[in-house]
């Protein structure tokens, strides 16, 4: 007797483990009816022994069903622990229908999901049926509008917010600023354009004929003429002596009679400075008047010549 007890154990046992099935799939609605491009949710269930790995899939509903139908996760996936070492994997799920073609009213649809994989192998759902139920206007073909699955969910609609009010003191920081800048840029000093050579020497030589005549008189028509030829012909003549200008002005094909007369009034200067020769009234007054001839005649936009 204990000899068949034991027998009929064993055998038995692996019948009722063959009896229980590894994995259950299931798929539950909360609503059998839905109203066209309105939602229903739909529960996946997976029972199977722990641990499950539960990969889903991009696409949740078959190509034939993804046409009319949208799903949409609602949140992550929940998992319980069952008795006798076994587990549950939960996912709730958002469908909405839409209407497959112009005209089309209410009536039974169907909803197929993709085969999910458990354990590396495709776990298949049962279909779940809706009794779709057609909006107002939408049992007359002539009235129902296309409509087209164009993402999950609907954009919401426009919300018109009044214009956000624009703090006063960041008014008047950017008034300040401003008037700041503006300050700045007005009383910015403006740089003075340069003078032409000659005007300039012919504006000094006529400060100095109103000047008494004296040593200081010649020394400054001999730094005016020096500078008139430094400015306007690039000759460093305010470092050079009156024979090295003289050299200088020729290397520039100067004619003889100009070269020869600026030497000629940078002698007489010399002779005032270094011999103190200084000439009268009329003498200084002539130096003037020929340092103004001298530079008027070669100051031209020719040049010498």
């Amino acid at each position: 007797m204990r000899l068949a007890l034991a027998l009929l154990t064993l055998f038995s046992c692996p019948l009722a483990a063959r009896a229980q099935p590894a994995v259950v799939a299931t798929a539950t609605a909360d609503s059998a009816n839905i109203t066209y491009a309105n939602f229903a949710h739909v529960t996946l269930t997976i029972d199977g022994p722990a641990p499950l790995v539960v990969e889903v899939p991009k696409e949740l509903l078959t190509p034939e069903t993804g046409i009319v139908w949208r799903a949409q996760p609602v949140g992550g996936a929940a998992r319980e622990t069952l008795p006798d070492g076994r587990e549950r994997w939960r996912l709730v799920v958002r469908v909405r229908a839409y209407p497959p073609l112009v005209g089309e009213a209410g009536g039974t649809r169907h909803v197929a999901f993709n085969p999910i994989p458990v354990n590396g192998k495709p776990v298949t759902f049962d279909a779940v049926s809706f009794e779709v139920v057609a909006r107002k206007g939408m049992d007359d073909p002539t009235k129902t509008p296309l409509r087209l699955p164009v993402g999950t969910e609907d954009p919401p609609p426009a919300i018109d917010e009044p214009p956000a009010e624009f703090p006063v003191w960041v008014a008047v920081v950017l008034a300040l600023a401003c008037a700041a800048v503006l300050g700045m840029v007005l009383l910015r000093p403006r740089k003075t354009p340069p003078v032409p050579p000659l005007e300039w020497a012919l504006a000094r030589l006529a400060k100095l004929e109103a000047a008494p005549p004296d040593e200081e008189l010649v020394e400054e028509v001999a730094e005016v003429l020096c500078g008139f030829v430094e400015r306007r012909f690039a000759i460093p003549a305010t470092k050079l002596t009156t024979t090295e200008l003289g050299s200088a002005a020729r290397e520039q094909g100067w004619p003889v009679e100009q070269a020869e007369a600026l030497r000629a009034l940078l002698d007489e200067c010399d002779r005032a400075k270094f011999a103190g020769d200084v000439p009268d009234d009329d003498g200084c007054r002539r130096l003037v008047r020929l340092a103004v001839d001298w530079v008027n005649d070669v100051g031209g936009a020719a040049g010498p010549g």
